[in-house]
């Protein structure tokens, strides 16, 4: 079974710039790269930050953009989004209990959960699983059994050397692993915020994150000079196996020929 993993999509209003690009011009280029080589996936799942202001505008545009896409497409909040605003525009989304953009979804024998890390209020970035998120966590974990597992969410529970991100985590990441230990079989969480491509083994599990579509934060910021720099845009191409998985990080801007066959 394959999927497809983007984050950090940062929409603002189309033709607006973000960080020296545009982002609803970077989407728009990613969304037709991957209907034009990856139509077999069985979703695509975006992690959080879908509009840098949290503007319903956005969302609206967004909710466009999806509609033409043939991909089913499940969407998760980050820190930059207003969850009000979010379910203006996407009222018929799964959440769970308390409004929360939360929710499993089963494919391929495998039970994949979408969490909200998103903790609300101006300027608060760090990311919150709060009691009720961490109960509903627990009994997904435990309704699965044995089946495979696969988590998604916006926060990372881990410093990653970078103080600029690590400083908004997430918090009381020993409520979260607590409630990991509840699974019996998680093969692998992915995770966005660091716009960064990493692989992190916290606690003996496996983590993988996703640069950007819009922009990127350098791993030496007195190298680039700036809190953010442009490096390759890349989206996952996840393929599951019964005994492996692996993710593909494809730079889909950065091959030659990318248009061929359009």
């Amino acid at each position: 079974m394959k999927f497809i993993h983007l984050t950090d999509i940062h929409l603002m209003a189309p033709g607006v710039p973000l960080n020296g690009s545009d982002p609803a011009a970077n989407l728009t280029r990613v969304l037709a790269d991957i209907a034009a080589w990856h139509q077999d996936a069985e979703f695509c799942v975006i992690s959080g930050d879908l509009a840098d202001e949290g503007d319903p505008a956005a969302y609206g545009w967004l909710q466009e953009q999806l509609a033409a896409f043939p991909l089913p497409t499940f969407l998760m909040l980050g820190n930059h989004d207003v969850r009000e605003n979010f379910l203006q525009v996407f009222s018929d989304h799964p959440r769970s209990s308390g409004g929360y953009v939360q929710h499993s979804h089963a494919a391929g024998g495998a039970k994949f959960l979408f969490l909200d890390t998103l903790t609300g209020g101006p300027d608060v970035h760090d990311g919150e699983l709060c009691t009720e998120r961490l109960a509903w966590l627990e009994t997904e974990l435990e309704a699965a059994g044995n089946a495979p597992v696969f988590l998604f969410l916006h926060h990372p529970p881990f410093d990653i050397d970078l103080p600029y991100v690590d400083d908004i985590k997430l918090r009381n990441p020993e409520a979260f692993h607590t409630a990991l230990r509840k699974g019996r079989n998680i093969r692998h969480i992915f995770f966005g915020h660091i716009h960064r491509m990493t692989y992190v083994n916290w606690r003996g599990y496996s983590f993988t994150s996703l640069p950007s579509t819009n922009h990127q934060i350098p791993l030496v910021p007195e190298r680039a000079g700036s809190e953010y720099s442009i490096e390759p845009m890349a989206y996952g191409v996840v393929q599951v196996g019964d005994d492996q998985l692996t993710v593909h990080f494809d730079a889909y801007l950065d091959r030659p020929g990318r248009d061929a066959g359009r």
